[in-house]
Parts: C-alpha cells; sequence; structure tokens
C-alpha cells in the first residue's frame, strides 16, 4: 500500500475538522439542552453542596440557618434552634449567643466554653447544620463554585464575579437561575453581557437561588479542534 505523503495527510485531517466540529457541537448542545433541567435539580442538590461545604469547614453559619445542637451524654441540653436575622441563638443554660459567621467547629467550642464556665466540667458539644437558610449557591461554567451569604444586595453578576467569574466554556449570554416558588421552581435565563452592557437591568438574588453558568456549544467546539492541532502537527512529520 502506498503510503500517504505529509501534505496529503494534512487535507485529510483539514477536512476532517468540520466534520469533528459538527459533531462536537451537537454534543454540547445536547448538553445545554439539559443545563435546564440541571438547574431545577440544582434546588435539590444544592443542600449537598452545602453539606460539602460544611464538612470541609468552609461554610460559615448564617441568620435562618436550623441547627441541631447536642451535647454528649447531656440529652436534656439536645436541641434544635434557628439562627435569628441578628445572628444569635438561644440555648438552655447558655442563653444568648453570637454564631453567624462562625463554622460548625468554631460554635461547638464557643458553646462548650459557655457549659464550661459553670455547669460541665468538659462538655463535649457538636452542631451540625439541620437545614440552610439564606444562601446563594453558584455553580456551572464558574472558576469557583462556591455558596455565597445571602446580604439582600447581592446581584447576580456580583455572584458570578465572586465565583471567580466564567470559566473558559461558559456562555455567559445563558445563565440561570433557578428559584422555589409556591412549591414550584422557576427557572429564569440571563444574559450578562447585556447586563454589564447596561442593557439589561441586573438581577437581585434572593437565599436559596441555585445559579447555574451554561457552557458554549461553540467554545466547547473550538477547545476540542484547538487540543488536536498539535497532533495534525505531528502527523505532518510522520
Amino acid at each position: 500500500m502506498k503510503k500517504l505523503g505529509w501534505c496529503s495527510r494534512f487535507v485529510l485531517f483539514a477536512l476532517a475538522i468540520p466534520l469533528l466540529v459538527s459533531n462536537c457541537m451537537e454534543t454540547a448542545q445536547t448538553n445545554n439542552a439539559g443545563v435546564a433541567n440541571q438547574s431545577r435539580s440544582a434546588l435539590a442538590s444544592g443542600e449537598t453542596a452545602l453539606a460539602d461545604a460544611t464538612a470541609n469547614g468552609d461554610y460559615r453559619i448564617g441568620s435562618r440557618d436550623i441547627l441541631q445542637v447536642a451535647v454528649f451524654q447531656v440529652q436534656d441540653l439536645n436541641s434544635t434552634v434557628q439562627v435569628g436575622e441578628d445572628g444569635n441563638v438561644t440555648l438552655a443554660l447558655v442563653g444568648k449567643t453570637q454564631l453567624r459567621g462562625k463554622t460548625t467547629y468554631e460554635a461547638e467550642q464557643i458553646i462548650a466554653s459557655k457549659l464550661r464556665e459553670k455547669y460541665l466540667q468538659s462538655p463535649q458539644v457538636s452542631v451540625s447544620i439541620k437545614q440552610y437558610g439564606k444562601r446563594i449557591t453558584v455553580s456551572g461554567e464558574v472558576k469557583q463554585p462556591r455558596v455565597l451569604p445571602d446580604d439582600g444586595q447581592t446581584t447576580l453578576s456580583q455572584a458570578i464575579a465572586n465565583s471567580g467569574g466564567f470559566s473558559d466554556l461558559a456562555d455567559p449570554t445563558r445563565v440561570h437561575v433557578a428559584r422555589s416558588k409556591d412549591q414550584r421552581v422557576q427557572d429564569e435565563i440571563y444574559d450578562l453581557d447585556s447586563i454589564q452592557a447596561g442593557k439589561a437591568t441586573d438581577p437581585l438574588l434572593k437565599g436559596g437561588d441555585i445559579v447555574v453558568a451554561e457552557q458554549s456549544g461553540t467554545r466547547v467546539a473550538l477547545k476540542q479542534v484547538k487540543d488536536l492541532l498539535p497532533f495534525a502537527v505531528l502527523a505532518t512529520l510522520m
């Protein structure tokens, strides 16, 4: 069999690129079609992300969070309490205690310290998040998916900026905000390019909102072609 010359091999690769791009685009479009469903399911998975943040020690207690407080072998001191708007909780024997902004580990140490002052010799306290309150979850094609506190002033563009901005594969014209309302999920799509250009209003986010940045089909295709170009050059040298 006659071996193809380097020029022929390069031409064949170049002819294959449109097909590759087409296939990549179809795959990306399929992925994009599923983002709307992902934003809906994100409301269910949002608490999982928050639980992971808690497990990693990154989550800080906020207003309206519901805490499960347990004191080892002192069942009467076990309680479920909600953090007030002022960041305080009220516990038996401990009284009013400021916990907003603290990790669960820090909250455990604060409560144990107060119990140790007058009542128990070496209390073992555990604090866990039973239900999350005012938090905004940002995921999808952002550089640093994260959970943000809801201070009542966070807009969509600020939430994206606080998550490190968009990734290289993001489509800034399609950013979902999923919000639970009347036991239904409301999914709105925003164009960040228009917002940043002053052509559209920057929406104010609320606690419980899930922000999902879509992936750009075009950018995915171009990246895959770019990743293959070194192999094309290599093929011409063989």
